[in-house]
């Protein structure tokens, strides 16, 4: 049983992820927050630099985004390009849309494929894209959802993973939606001509739900009015806790979990330990034997102890969303076979992680090289 949980402690509202009791995903959400994920801003450009090739975008009067130029904007408001072709020139009007948080000393990053999503599509500005997630196994019904839209229109769009059991007429009028929807965003960012937002992403507790999967999530529980509303049309189950004497957060003793979450040793059931670095440039992460004692020799102990560590550390890179490079340092292991068992364990664990993240190699020093890509802050950076 899947279940979420949201709840506010202080001024920071968390979303927590269980699966089978245990807790897998933390979002934290500062409510000051001015730029989020989703949101769509007409920009101007203010610089093209080629040799990082990025674009630089003012969004408001406070805030700049990077394009890279790679990821052309596919609507140019101030005039129109010869021939189709896109390019982009300082001073332009362009539509763009936030898909990174800005990170430390780095800006928001954004793209000009604007998208909008539902509970069963994703619709963007890429007519030639349509596709079926990954993740609805039946081929017939992915066959059956490819056929659905009969006609191929303006915009592109992606069949989400709770398409596999929704009804067709469900699916369709949420398409008919989304397309009237972004109609009106393209008419509103063509006379507009003035940059800033024209539209707030949604809440990210609901945009992180929808990531996740609204099929997969049984039960959402929260202490927050507001939040229940928002869900009850949504979520299959939502319950609104009330007990005022013994608080939501008092009964999932959330503070003391997010410090554990914060603190860099993590202990193994085995003995052994894993200390866990964020830096400025990677994540780094040392795994120790500490009090672990194996009745089996020296080489199958090791072994077992790295593996086990695999599977926390990729637990824990999902519980404190640290991405980016990731090096580990295992325990030295003689034999070439447990080094790539290691390998299989580490890819197994990363795929099921929504986020995606990928094996790079093992060094010449013997460092095992992960990357998982940056979309939100770490858990560290936020709180």
């Amino acid at each position: 049983m899947n279940k979420a949980i949201i709840t506010k402690v202080n001024c920071i509202t968390f979303l927590l992820i269980y699966e089978e009791e245990q807790l897998v995903e933390c979002h934290p959400f500062l409510d000051q927050q001015s730029i989020q994920i989703g949101n769509i801003y007409i920009g101007r450009v203010e610089k093209v630099v080629k040799n990082i090739q990025s674009a630089f975008i003012r969004l408001d009067a406070e805030h700049v985004g990077y394009l890279p130029l790679n990821n052309k904007p596919a609507l140019i408001l101030n005039r129109t390009l010869p021939k189709g072709l896109i390019s982009i020139a300082e001073n332009d009007y362009i539509l763009v849309q936030v898909e990174q948080e800005p990170q430390k000393m780095k800006q928001a990053k954004v793209t000009g494929n604007i998208s909008l999503g539902g509970k069963y599509i994703v619709l963007d500005l890429q007519p030639e894209s349509i596709g079926v997630s990954k993740k609805i196994k039946k081929e017939y019904r992915a066959e059956e959802l490819r056929k659905l839209i009969a006609a191929q229109g303006k915009y592109g769009y992606v069949f989400r993973t709770a398409c596999e059991q929704a009804d067709n007429g469900c699916i369709l009028a949420e398409y008919d939606n989304l397309v009237n929807e972004m109609d009106g965003l393209i008419h509103k960012a063509t006379y507009e001509r003035k940059i800033g937002c024209i539209r707030k992403g949604k809440h990210e507790y609901l945009a992180i739900i929808e990531e996740y999967g609204v099929d997969r999530i049984d039960e959402v529980k929260t202490d927050m009015p507001e939040v229940a509303e928002a869900l009850k049309d949504i979520v299959s189950e939502v319950t609104l806790y009330e007990d005022k004497e013994y608080p939501l957060s008092k009964m999932l003793s959330l503070e003391t979990e997010i410090n554990r979450l914060l603190n860099k040793k993590v202990w193994l059931k085995s003995g052994g330990f894993l200390i866990i670095e964020p830096t400025e440039a990677m994540v780094v992460i040392d795994v120790n034997s500490g009090k672990s004692i194996g009745k089996k020799k020296k080489e199958t102990h090791i072994f077992e102890t790295n593996k086990e560590a695999a599977k926390e550390i990729t637990k824990q890179l999902r519980l404190r969303n640290l991405s980016g490079i990731i090096m580990i340092d295992f325990i030295n292991m003689e034999e070439e076979a447990h080094k790539q068992q290691i390998v299989k364990c580490l890819e197994q664990e990363l795929r099921k992680d929504k986020i995606p993240g990928y094996f790079v190699e093992i060094t010449k020093l013997g460092v095992f090289e992960l990357t998982r890509k940056k979309i939100r802050k770490p858990l560290h950076e936020i709180l």
